[in-house]
């Protein structure tokens, strides 16, 4: 071979060498960080689901108490009785109050024609009383009797607000306005003390494309997206903004071949003061109050992978590179080894070829046992751990279901023993302990199943009374049933019907269906719980039935799936799988139905047990 193509053949070898270098970092880096943007899809997703229901849950805070006010009768005496001075400053002094405690920016009472009459700030310089807000859309919509919502900067404090506002009804008649004032910073500096440092910032737009709430004060009351001319100048003429300059925040979309498919990410180049910055960006709907939330996270830690992959794949590529070298050294020498020791093999083998092959067969079956049995071993220890983690998954389900509803009998009890002792009536007081040391006995025994939940079962029941299991059950729910204006409606037979299985678990059933009826009936004006017993030949039947919206018809077959739930928020759908379980432990059935004048009826059917026959 010719010097010159020895010397082309190296250059070839080279060339390729480089070539492999450059597309192994380039393969790396692709997968590297996609995965790596999966995994900040995620994140950025938990973040922005917490983000949301910090959001709505402070917001809810807030929500009900213009409704808890109007109904207070010191409202009704300024509003009708407007210069009788001691009223309304007595109403000045409750809102202050109330102000306080609840942490509300501004609480004011407008009369009919848009008029403060009293307001929580009365000693302020910038106090509300005296001012006219009835051009503000959140009075006019509570004068037509409804709760209103509304968002804008405030007109004396120039600070940035959510407003609430209800009307104060005179029986029928709507004769003026309660209004709460939620200041935006606070939630905003909240927020920031909560989660602490982070590497993401959050923008919250209102419906008209303006960032209303941001951790960042260069991006507050900024158009995002593309907005014409024309709308710029409507909203820095809106009331709204109080006069503010509503500028334009550019934001580009950029697009990349690391984003993976199927994450609701993307990337964003936001246009800021002196340089351009990379975000990764994520957002999420508001429905109640029509604001999109946006998460936008910083992508120096995919710098830092960029960084850490071209590193790795560099020094993999060299690895491998040197281990293929030293690989075809070894096989050159052992080659030559191996014709060495040609001959002297050939003749050995031939002399002991049967016992080899004995050996060989040998050598494979004891392998093959080994590796059954490692096999069997793995698949015995994989079958312990499913079934140990499957009984620890339905405790630790069940026994939020069995402890809750005690508890917050205990919460409830202790509050109205307090009561009583201070207003000295010891009788009512020692009633309430006498309860509180039942609930405690109740839980007590909650606890001690628990702990004997992972022994095997010994099969062991006793009879239980129906009429007594649903009134332990009512006992626990009737105070958030009055306060929630629930109307029980019992129907119970007079003769005592028995069954044979476990009375905590069954009072918990009934506690979880009656909580699930309320809960259905939230949105009902006149909510009726209808509880019936009764027997049917040898079986004892339990009908719970509500007035609510009922069930439908698509969920009817998954409603007793683990994890199914069809509230908002609330829960993890493991409720009425465990509720079904307990009833047919006991050899019973739960089926539900929507019923036919409207709601949804559940009925658990349970064998009846006669004591006498089993003496």
């Amino acid at each position: 071979m010719s010097l010159k193509k020895i010397t082309a053949k190296r250059y070839f070898v080279l060339l390729m060498l480089a070539l492999g270098f450059i597309f192994t970092i380039n393969v790396a880096k692709l997968f590297g960080l996609r995965l790596a943007y999966a995994e900040l899809d995620k994140q950025s997703n938990s973040h922005l689901n917490h983000l949301v229901f910090y959001i709505e849950s402070t917001l809810g805070r807030f929500e009900k108490i213009p409704k808890v006010l109007a109904k207070h009768p010191l409202l009704q005496q300024v509003l009708t009785s407007p210069k009788q001075s001691d009223s309304a400053e007595k109403l000045n002094l409750l809102l202050e109050e109330i102000g306080s405690v609840t942490q509300a920016s501004d609480i004011y009472l407008i009369d009919k024609s848009g008029v403060t009459l009293a307001a929580s700030n009365w000693q302020s310089e910038r106090t509300f009383i005296g001012m006219d807000f009835s051009f503000r859309p959140y009075f006019t919509q509570a004068m037509q009797g409804s709760l209103a919502r509304y968002y804008a900067v405030g007109l004396s404090s120039n600070k940035r607000g959510y407003y609430f506002a209800y009307p104060v009804k005179k029986h029928t008649e709507v004769i003026g306005v309660i209004a709460v004032k939620i200041s935006i910073d606070e939630i905003e500096n909240q927020h920031k003390e909560s989660v602490g440092e982070n590497d993401y910032n959050f923008l919250i737009v209102a419906p008209d494309d303006v960032v209303f709430i941001s951790d960042q004060a260069q991006w507050r009351l900024k158009t995002i997206g593309e907005v014409d001319a024309n709308k710029t100048a409507r909203l820095n003429s809106s009331p709204r903004y109080s006069g503010r300059e509503i500028k334009n925040l550019a934001v580009e979309n950029v697009q990349s071949s690391y984003l993976p498919q199927g994450i609701s990410g993307s990337l964003y180049n936001i246009e800021g003061a002196e340089e351009q910055q990379l975000v990764f960006a994520q957002q999420k709907q508001m429905l109640d109050v029509g604001w999109r939330v946006h998460l936008w996270t910083s992508l120096s830690t995919i710098e830092q992978q960029k960084s850490f992959l071209t590193i790795i794949s560099a020094s993999g590529y060299l690895l491998i590179l040197f281990l293929v070298l030293f690989s075809k050294e070894r096989m050159r020498n052992a080659k030559n080894q191996r014709n060495a020791r040609l001959l002297l093999e050939q003749k050995v083998k031939e002399r002991t070829a049967d016992l080899t092959a004995s050996n060989a067969l040998l050598s494979a079956e004891i392998e093959q046992r080994k590796q059954t049995q490692a096999q069997l071993n793995e698949t015995q220890e994989e079958l312990i751990q499913s079934a140990k983690l499957a009984v620890i998954g339905n405790m630790s389900a069940s026994i939020n279901h069995e402890i809750n509803q005690p508890l917050t009998a205990l919460r409830s009890y202790s509050q109205n023993a307090l009561s009583y002792q201070e207003r000295g009536q010891d009788d009512k007081t020692r009633h309430n302990l006498q309860l509180i040391i039942t609930l405690v006995d109740r839980l007590s025994k909650i606890v001690s199943q628990f702990k004997n939940f992972s022994k095997k079962s010994m099969g062991i029941a006793a009879q239980v009374c129906l009429q007594d299991c649903i009134d332990a059950a009512i006992s626990l729910i009737k105070h958030q049933a009055q306060s929630e204006s629930v109307q029980l409606q019992l129907q119970l037979p007079e003769e005592k019907i028995f069954i044979l299985g476990d009375d905590i678990r069954l009072e918990q059933v009934l506690v979880n269906l009656f909580n699930n009826a309320m809960q259905a009936m939230a949105n009902e004006d006149n909510k009726q719980l209808t509880i019936n017993v009764y027997r049917e030949n040898d079986m004892a039947i339990i009908t719970i039935k509500d007035n609510g919206p009922g069930i439908l018809a698509g969920n009817l077959d998954k409603i007793f799936e683990p994890f199914f739930t069809t509230k908002e928020r609330i829960g993890l759908g493991l409720g009425l799988s465990i509720s079904q379980r307990i009833i047919e432990s006991m050899e019973g059935k739960m089926v539900v139905e929507n019923h036919e004048k409207g709601g949804a009826e559940f009925k658990i059917m349970l064998p009846t047990y006669n004591p006498s026959n089993s003496k």
